[in-house]
């Protein structure tokens, strides 16, 4: 065997690894190309995302992250406005606060127009310059005028207080709807059936150191009414309930108004004051605890509506009559055609007797 010569070993050698070292090196380069692969294809999808969320916020539809809550579309919680029963303040024991059945707008009125319509609910709205005061009596600040609207509400007494019924509370407002009086009554006898669901009467209205006496309340109301025009639904049962009379001529019934009465349910009966608030004004009430105030108001309101009608009736009936206003100082009222007309009293010169 012939000698290995050193100097060819150690060229071959050196070939060999210049060989194993050229087709290793673009393995070694594969698993870095690879990781810049990646890395541009990760950039390459998060330009995409942005540009998509960019191009979706231009056009306004940017979706939530998921992970992310949706913001609320609730509106943010008000604050309740003042009660429009009376007073801002509500803990005022003597303040009447909100009820349920205060009347509120169901929807265009049917029968009436409705610029017409909302000049007579402007009544049911209180004035906060005269405000409600719970069993005030008289007011202190309201003036009756002319016209006066009244409404009573009862209790029921004995074994049937179905049909039998006492006086529990009275109310009155002027033409304006202001209250001008409004009174429980103390019940004489033991009562049965407060009706508060309906009347929202309670016990602790009626205690003696709360309530008036009837006598009481009956003066009132008999001053009050003197020589006005008494406004009221179903008229006759509250001044029986009152033990007053009041003179035909001066009524002006919303139960027996001619054009009322086409708008009961039953043909020839008497129309309910719900049913004309809700096709007259568009408004509905007593759907639940009310007061007497509430009704004398709605009461006025429809009177309103009509007015011209109703002293148009009257006068046909008794012709043009004349009523004389308490504390005028001698000053009648002529109603004709509905408006009044101021004439001074005359002293009348006696005639001297002949001898």
């Amino acid at each position: 065997m012939a000698p290995i010569q050193l100097s060819s070993l150690s060229s071959n050698w050196k070939k060999l690894q210049q060989t194993l070292k050229t087709s290793s090196t673009p393995a070694a380069k594969k698993p870095a190309e690879s990781e810049t692969d990646k890395t541009s294809l990760k950039r390459k999808r998060s330009n995409q995302a942005n540009g998509e969320a960019k191009k979706n916020h231009l056009n306004g539809t940017s979706r939530p992250s998921p992970h992310k809550k949706p913001a609320s579309r609730k509106r943010p919680k008000m604050e309740e406005p003042p009660s429009i029963g009376a007073s801002a303040k509500q803990h005022d024991v003597k303040t009447l606060s909100r009820s349920i059945s205060m009347p509120s707008l169901k929807h265009s009125t049917l029968l009436t127009s409705s610029k017409k319509a909302a000049e007579s609910i402007s009544v049911l709205t209180p004035s906060p310059d005269y405000p409600d005061i719970e069993n005030e009596g008289v007011s202190a600040l309201a003036l009756p005028g002319k016209y006066i609207a009244l409404d009573c509400e009862m209790v029921g007494t004995g074994p049937e207080p179905d049909k039998d019924s006492a006086l529990a509370r009275v109310s009155a407002v002027n033409f304006h709807g202001h209250q001008i009086y409004d009174s429980y009554v103390q019940v004489k006898v033991p009562v049965t059936d407060y009706r508060t669901a309906i009347s929202g009467i309670e016990p602790k209205h009626l205690r003696k150191d709360v309530a008036r006496t009837f006598k009481e309340v009956h003066e009132d109301l008999k001053i009050l009414l003197q020589g006005r025009i008494l406004v009221g639904h179903a008229v006759k049962n509250d001044l029986d309930a009152l033990l007053l009379k009041h003179d035909k001529r001066y009524i002006r019934d919303t139960s027996k108004f001619s054009k009322f009465r086409e708008l009961a349910m039953i043909p020839g009966r008497t129309p309910s004051l719900k049913i004309l608030a809700e096709k007259l004004l568009g408004v509905e009430i007593q759907v639940g605890a009310h007061s007497s105030v509430e009704d004398a108001r709605v009461t006025m309101a429809l009177f309103k509506l009509e007015k011209e009608g109703f002293d148009t009736e009257v006068i046909a009936r008794y012709g043009h009559i004349r009523t004389e206003t308490a504390g005028a100082g001698g000053v009648n009222t002529e109603i004709e055609g509905g408006e009044p007309t101021k004439r001074k009293a005359r002293n009348k010169k006696k005639k001297k007797k002949k001898h």
